[in-house]
């Protein structure tokens, strides 16, 4: 019979499992916390980011809208307006705009008007539209400037916000 009091030799790794599998479950409890901080975050920011990313197809389509507007109009004359009010993506948007026209020379030395348009696209609201608070502004160049147009140009495109 063996002696219940008789010392029980131990192997000097006795254990190590066990501390194996608690920094195994920490591991894999510390990423998987960290992944869904990611996640619940991502979730969080991506309605904002839907809604400024409607708010600037909102304002890029009524910037197509009133230069095809424009281009119908047959006269160059210098003016500020409002052309137009649309509603895209649940999002008003008012488009002004601001025509000039020079008188350009060409190298013949004949002179013929050049009619620029910029174009500013706002969330409707404000009375006006200034250059810090677009969305979108345009420059475009109507050619001929009287008359039927049969040529428009794109100077500048810039998305502000």
């Amino acid at each position: 019979m063996s002696n219940p009091t008789a010392h029980v030799h131990r192997h000097k790794d006795s254990g190590a499992a066990l501390v194996l599998a608690v920094g195994f479950m920490l591991m894999v409890g510390t990423i998987s916390g960290g992944l869904a901080a990611l996640a619940t975050t991502s979730m969080n920011h991506r309605n904002t980011l839907t809604a400024l990313r409607d708010r600037e197809y909102a304002a890029d389509g009524a910037i197509e809208n009133a230069i095809t507007q424009e281009r119908l109009n047959t006269t160059c004359l210098a003016t500020t307006r409002s052309i137009t009010d649309s509603s895209l993506n649940s999002v008003t948007i008012r488009v002004d705009s601001l025509t000039t026209c020079d008188l350009v020379i060409d190298s013949n030395g004949n002179g013929y008007l050049q009619r620029n348009v910029t174009f500013s696209a706002c969330v409707t609201g404000s009375p006006a539209c200034p250059a810090g608070s677009a969305i979108i502004r345009a420059q475009v160049n109507f050619e001929p400037a009287n008359g039927t147009v049969t040529d428009t140009y794109v100077q500048y495109w810039n998305v502000n916000k």
